[in-house]
């Protein structure tokens, strides 16, 4: 009997077990089911559009010293003397000072043509050192660079001035690469000048640098009393790619990692600049370094020395295997120091700016048969860069001018499309600035046939227009966004750039990548900046004299879009509270990936059943790349890598759960065997 009543006890808590069990299993699906409520299907079986042909690029811009002190490698700041300050007054000896030792003595003094003769008609200052004594010691001319010269051991720097000697002057000169206490760690021979302008030239091989730093300078020294007269002066470190007149390895390193289809230059600003006089003149831009008339400002005090010019633009396309886009003056730009911003080219006299686009084309496309090629052809470069792409203006296409732009617009298309039938030809529509309209803003083009339509977008959070392209006015053809970015900070100089700006962005880039039928490119507003001197913000890349890093927007940027392209979009539907989405299929070099694109901007996690519809066998082992951080998390010179992405792999299958984090963006790639 007590083995009876045993054995009923035991069926009693096997009951009870059972029942806990059922229970808890009830209870794991019924979590599961909640955890797993938001679903995104995709339709692996109809590829939609090319993902947009064209789809990411850059405009690089000379501001923020984005080129001087940074992509181009040349480390004298004021090469030439032709230095303009923000009031537009010449200030030639800028940058420059004395260095003298012991009771040396001697003064620096900028020059014009009626005091002494100019190197050529190009040149409008030149510099004169007046050493007075160098009876116990030494003096020179010397340049810190763009706040610090980055000198390194065994490294070959090429040097080139041109100089002449005053009447009272009987002695050699003295280039050196020396710390900023006077430790020598290059030195040419000595150099005799005449009383003409005379090129010298020299390669200066550094020795005895311990460490790697800033706190250098170049000086050119004079062995006697007197007058010693100097123009453009360079120092050119070594460069990527070698190129003579080149850019700074790390910089242009960086550049190339984004894989850009296109780069657009001169601006921007830059390509209307202060006024119809002293706008950016690309044929200021070519030839000779000593052949550039110098330094340039435009409204917004952007400082352009045209050293890199034209030919160097068009053979960094070249050497990106980007297709360049040229923005040219629409006759209308911005006034210097006025409270009218708009400066209007009658349309009678609209001509010259119209001829001056045709030999800007001729030059680029033309054959050496012909007068701007052959000019090309003499500057090194006999093939036709084969220029496809040219931007009417920049940012005229706004309330405030849009029917002096449309006008205006008109007359240079029709000339453009008679030369070159082929040409694309863009209609730039404007700022986005105030408003999260999700109706194209002031992209009406007034009747005029147009290939694109160029908007600008800096705000806040861009991820307010995640729906913005999902239709457009049919007139515009297609959208290009050429200039966008998120700045929880504002636009202030020196703002970096931290995580939640990426996030912003993304959310923005993935909802024009979804609507790739209707788009053409995206590039970021501000490409680059020199820590501490620049004039808007935020950037992607941030460099000083020695160092660079990048931002979250530009990790956010390779990840998606660089290193994760895809080939066509694909349709989904998606029902989740926390994530923006965009699905693409790779099949280039004969892959067959399934892309998810996805950006998560709340502060929770999101775990989503994905179902992958149409497709067959998939391989099981998933591969993700994710970026996350708290939203004010910044990148910097001294912590470069704070925020960064990582990688992994995850379970994929037809169908399979996934857990977005929170303040993230990801993507997941899936093979289809």
């Amino acid at each position: 009997m007590k083995k009876v009543n045993n054995l009923i006890k035991l069926f009693n808590l096997l009951g009870v077990g059972l029942k806990v069990l059922i229970i808890w299993s009830f209870g794991v699906i019924i979590a599961q089911a909640q955890a797993t409520s938001s679903i995104c299907t995709i339709d692996f079986s109809r590829p939609g559009a090319i993902v947009a042909p064209i789809c990411r690029g850059q405009q690089i811009e000379e501001f923020n010293h984005q080129f001087e002190g940074g992509l181009y490698a040349q480390l004298i700041n004021n090469p030439s003397f032709e230095e303009i300050d923000i009031k537009f007054n010449s200030i030639p000896t800028a940058n420059w000072f004395l260095v003298k030792s012991g009771s040396s003595n001697g003064n620096l003094h900028g020059q014009i043509s009626s005091e002494t003769s100019m190197l050529n008609s190009h040149q409008n200052h030149c510099i004169k050192l007046e050493v007075i004594s160098v009876a116990s010691g030494s003096v020179g001319l010397a340049n810190g660079g763009y706040w610090g010269i980055k000198l390194e051991n065994n490294t070959k720097y090429k040097v080139s001035f041109w100089a002449k000697k005053g009447s009272n002057y009987r002695g050699t000169i003295k280039a050196k690469l020396e710390s900023n206490d006077g430790t020598v760690y290059a030195q040419s021979s000595n150099f005799k000048p005449t009383a003409n302008w005379q090129h010298f030239t020299c390669d200066l091989t550094t020795s005895g640098i311990s460490s790697v730093a800033g706190t250098n300078r170049f000086v050119i020294y004079a062995s006697t009393a007197g007058d010693v007269y100097f123009d453009v002066v360079t120092v050119m470190p070594p460069t990527w790619k070698n190129r003579s007149n080149g850019l700074r390895p790390d910089l242009a390193e960086k550049l190339d990692a984004l894989k850009f289809k296109y780069v657009q230059f001169p601006g921007g600003c830059t390509a209307e600049s202060g006024n119809m006089d002293t706008c950016w003149n690309w044929k200021n831009s070519i030839g000779p370094l000593e052949q550039r008339p110098g330094s340039t400002r435009n409204r917004w005090f952007y400082k352009n020395d045209l050293y890199f010019g034209l030919d160097e633009y068009l053979q960094l396309c070249e050497d990106l295997g980007a297709e360049p886009v040229y923005t040219t003056s629409s006759g209308i730009s911005e006034r210097p120091n006025s409270l009218e911003w708009w400066a209007v080219c009658p349309l009678d006299k609209m001509q010259p700016i119209i001829d001056d686009i045709l030999d800007l084309l001729e030059y680029c496309n033309g054959s050496a048969a012909t007068a701007w090629g052959a000019k090309r052809a003499a500057n090194g470069h006999p093939a036709p860069y084969n220029l496809k792409y040219i931007e009417i203006g920049n940012e005229n296409g706004v309330k405030e001018t849009v029917s002096d732009y449309s006008s205006r617009y008109a007359k240079i298309h029709k000339a453009l499309k008679a030369a070159y039938p082929n040409l694309q030809v863009m209609y730039n529509g404007g700022r986005g600035f105030n408003e999260y309209s999700h109706a194209p803003q002031y992209s009406h083009t007034l009747g005029n046939p147009v290939d694109f339509v160029d908007e600008h977008f800096y705000k806040k959070d861009l991820s307010l227009l995640y729906n913005k392209y999902d239709s457009i006015d049919p007139a515009c053809k297609k959208i290009c966004v050429a200039e966008y970015a998120t700045s929880i900070k504002g636009n202030g100089g020196n703002v970096i750039g931290n995580f939640g700006d990426a996030l912003g962005d993304a959310v923005f880039m993935l909802g024009c990548e979804k609507n790739s039928e209707r788009m053409w490119w995206t590039g970021y507003g501000n490409y680059a900046g020199v820590v501490g001197h620049s004039d808007y913000g935020p950037c992607i890349v941030w460099n000083d004299a020695v160092s660079s890093f990048v931002t979250p927007s530009y990790y956010m940027q390779k990840m998606l879009f660089s290193d994760n392209q895809g080939t066509h979009v694909l349709p989904f539907t998606q029902n989740t509270a926390n994530c923006f989405w965009s699905a693409s299929v790779d099949t280039e070099s004969g892959k067959n990936d399934v892309l998810l694109k996805v950006a998560n901007n709340k502060v929770a996690s999101e775990t989503v059943t994905i179902s992958l519809k149409g497709v067959g066998k998939v391989n099981p082992v998933g591969q993700f790349t994710v970026l996350t951080g708290t939203l004010d998390a910044e990148n910097s010179i001294s912590n470069p890598t704070k925020v960064i992405p990582s990688a992994g792999t995850f379970t994929a299958g037809n169908a399979f759960i996934y857990t977005f984090p929170a303040n993230s963006v990801s993507v997941l790639r899936i093979s289809v065997l």
